[in-house]
């Protein structure tokens, strides 16, 4: 299926592990994992031919982690079930930590935070109008994210994280 390339807000705090941990929670509990894809399965549908192979890849994808119906009692157990292929999504990312690192998110530099968004302190509009900015500039590698402390009226607001996971 190939890699997935994904982006979170979530609320500010100052210990970013445990903010980090917070949003994989909820984004486990919200089943927000595992069915996204590099293409849109809805247009495509609508091709002539392409129907059938969509409907094909969608079962294939559901499958994988266990059918549609399937509930997984942690994000542990998702990602065993997903294994080498994850879940493209922020679960596929364990922890934080201060350097790049497989399953790792890590604070974007000062100097590509000026680059990619001409401030060391983005607001939310500077992220949004640069999707996927971080990832190109920093040309991450699976299982990897970076995050940014996001600020509105010069105090922090938000956590960005961005990152590609997923094979």
């Amino acid at each position: 299926m190939g890699a997935t390339g994904w982006s979170y807000f979530t609320p500010y705090q100052p210990d970013i592990e445990k903010a980090l941990q917070l949003l994989r929670q909820r984004i486990f509990k919200e089943g927000a994992y595992g069915k996204t894809h590099a293409f849109n399965p809805d247009m495509l549908s609508r091709l002539p031919g392409l129907k059938e192979t969509v409907e094909q890849l969608r079962q294939l994808e559901d499958e994988r982690l266990g059918g549609p119906d399937r509930k997984f009692g942690s994000i542990e157990e998702l990602l065993e079930a997903a294994a080498e292929d994850g879940t493209h999504s922020i679960l596929d990312i364990e922890h934080t930590g201060d350097t790049p690192d497989f399953g790792v998110a890590w604070p974007a530099p000062g100097d590509v935070l000026e680059e990619v968004f001409g401030s060391s302190k983005p607001s939310r509009a500077d992220i949004e109008a640069k999707p996927d900015g971080l990832a190109e500039r920093l040309d991450l590698e699976r299982w990897q994210a970076v995050y940014v402390v996001v600020y509105a009226d010069e105090r922090p607001a938000e956590i960005y994280f961005e990152g590609v996971s997923g094979d």
